[in-house]
Formats: structure tokens, sequence, C-alpha cells
């Protein structure tokens, strides 16, 4: 009798489970083929997967990022012998946690639909992701221009880079480290690789084990830390970043350069920096003498931190950004098409 109970408890157990798979997969989808990015076997460079579906979330919504054969977000359908554009930036120009048609690079793809605008920006880019993207793939995808969306996180983001290294005072190529995460472990174990890859229970609970830890890990922040963030600790590590981005962009100028694109700088404005107190945000020092500086280098450069279309951005800026997180919503994608537009409208109609 004993052992009767025990084969009933397991066969309901199983079917409880074989329930709530089906329940999840339908209504719950898990991304079970894996991540949108990748790291690429040029630089290691991190890139979006081609022609690749993930979904998102955010909060009880689920947003679908889809790439393309450019390793870009899809803005467009084919081609159709359009001059092509490559869009670089970080998570605010890849649409971060919005759907695609609300992202700005979608808008100017409406705008301007005589090119073709390749968005191959990736979360967490900075200066050294967009100068090694332009080396690894310019040639390879020969646009006619390169537009890149820099943001307020972008100098700070190259002193955790290794792409490019500072030695000697000169430049010196360098690579991102293979990814080894400590999950990554037990990913490459068989049977917990054939769960991840294959039920979408299993992946819901690793993820939400995971956003726990992660919450138990940050749960002293008590407010939110809006951009920009990448404060250092003294004025020599502000200045020898902003001597290293000086070097990259000058690198990058001549990558765009030999695969016969026209560079264009476009900085939205997103944060009035003339008015912050983040003294060693190294991003923030640069953006002061950033008018000079790509004029010194003849680099196309458009500065947005004086434009009408932000001034209720630095005013109100919680209304333009997705509740408790920094990224902008979609009246916040619309500003910065607006003064995106304004910048381009000369060089592209």
């Amino acid at each position: 009798m004993k052992i009767i109970n025990i084969f009933i408890v397991i066969i309901s157990s199983v079917i409880t489970l074989f329930m709530l798979e089906i329940f999840i997969k339908i209504y719950f989808p898990q991304n079970v083929n894996g991540y949108y990015q990748e790291q690429n076997n040029k630089s290691n460079l991190w890139v979006l997967k081609k022609n690749y579906k993930y979904i998102d979330y955010f909060g009880n919504k689920k947003i679908l990022y889809e790439s393309g054969n450019f390793r870009n977000r899809i803005t467009a359908g084919k081609i159709d012998g359009r001059k092509k554009i490559m869009v670089l930036g970080d998570s605010f120009t890849f649409g971060e946690k919005i759907p695609t048609h609300d992202t700005y690079v979608y808008k100017l793809q409406n705008t301007f639909n005589d090119y073709f605008f390749i968005n191959s920006a990736v979360p967490g880019w900075g200066l050294s992701n967009y100068s090694r993207y332009v080396e690894d793939y310019c040639n390879e995808f020969k646009p006619k221009k390169i537009i890149i969306f820099f943001n307020t996180d972008d100098i700070g983001r190259v002193r955790s880079s290794s792409q490019y290294l500072l030695k000697n005072n000169k430049l010196e190529r360098g690579s991102e480290p293979k990814f080894d995460a400590w999950y990554t472990k037990y990913q490459n174990k068989p049977i917990i690789n054939f769960l991840l890859t294959n039920s979408h229970l299993f992946y819901m609970s690793s993820r939400a084990i995971l956003n726990f830890s992660r919450f138990i890990k940050f749960k002293e922040q008590k407010e939110l830390v809006l951009y920009p963030y990448s404060n250092f600790k003294n004025n020599y590590e502000v200045e020898e970043t902003i001597q290293l981005s000086k070097l990259i962009f000058l690198e990058l100028k001549e990558n765009a350069k030999k695969c016969g694109a026209e560079l264009y700088i476009i900085y939205s404005g997103w944060v009035n920096y003339k008015k912050t107190s983040f003294h060693n945000n190294p991003t923030i020092k640069f953006l002061f003498e950033s008018d000079d500086f790509f004029k010194k280098i003849n680099v196309k450069y458009f500065n947005n931190v004086d434009s009408h279309y932000m001034k209720d951005v630095h005013d109100n800026l919680q209304k333009y950004i997705l509740p408790k997180n920094y990224h902008p919503n979609k009246l916040g994608a619309e500003k910065i098409y607006q003064v995106a537009y304004e910048n381009l409208k000369n060089f592209l109609k």
C-alpha cells in the first residue's frame, strides 16, 4: 500500500509539472534558445546574433527583439538598393525594454526611407565597442554613413573594456576575454543544458532564482541611480580615460574612412551635463570640451544639450523613462528622434 501511495505521488507530481510546462509555454514563453547576444570570433566583441528572435520582459509586458542579417535590430524590410547607414549606440539606441516601433532608429528609418538603417547597437556598449565594431564589420556591410549615438557613459565604459589599451601614451589594440560566468559551469552539464534549452518551466524557475539573488544583493540600494553613473575615484583616472578615448575616436575616424563611410556623432542632450554634479565622471568632463575636440579632428558632431526638445526631459526626467528604469520610454525615444531628425535632415534628404 505504501509503495502504491508513493507511486501515486510521483505520477501526480509528473502530471502537475507537465501541465505547468504546457501552461508556461503557451502563456509565458521563455527564451529557451538562448541569449540574443554573442561574442564574435574576431575580437570577442559582444554583438547581436543574426536572424534571431528573443522575448524580453518588462513587468507583465513582453517585448520582442528581432534581429536581421547585419546583426541589427530590424527596423525595415528588404534593402531594395537603398544606401546603408550603420547605427551604433548602447541600450538607448538599441531600444531596451520598448517595442521596435517605439525606438528612435525605427522612427528615423520611416522618415528617411531612401536609406536602410542598420541598428547594430548593443546594450552595455561604449566607445571602445563602437570603434571595434566598425573595424570588424564596416568592410563587410559597406555602409555609406555611420551614425553613432553618443551617450553619457560611453567614455566611462572605456575603462572597463579591454578592446583598446593605453600604453606609453599610445593606443594598443586588445580584445575582450571569453565570457565565463559561474552559471556556465552548470549550463555545460548535459542534463542542465537539456533542461535550459527545452523546458520553459525550468528556464523560468532558474531565471526567478537568479533575479531573487540579485534582489538580495542590491536590496540596500534605496534610490534609482540615473545616468550617468560612471564616477571614478580621482582625477587621474578621469584624465587617463579621456586621453584613451580621444585616441579611440581618432581610430574610429580612420576605420570609417578605410571603408568609405562618412562619420556622424550625435549627443542627444539627454543629460544636461552643464548642470550635473558628477565631477569625476569622464564622459561629463569630455562633453564640456567635445565641440572643440570634434571640430579639431574634423568629425561631424551634433551636441543637442541646449535643444528645446530636451528641455522638458531635463526638467521632468521621470516622465520620459520607464518606471524604476533609466531607459527612455516611448515619449523619451520620441524626444531623441526629434533632435536626431533636426541633425540629419539636411544630410539625408
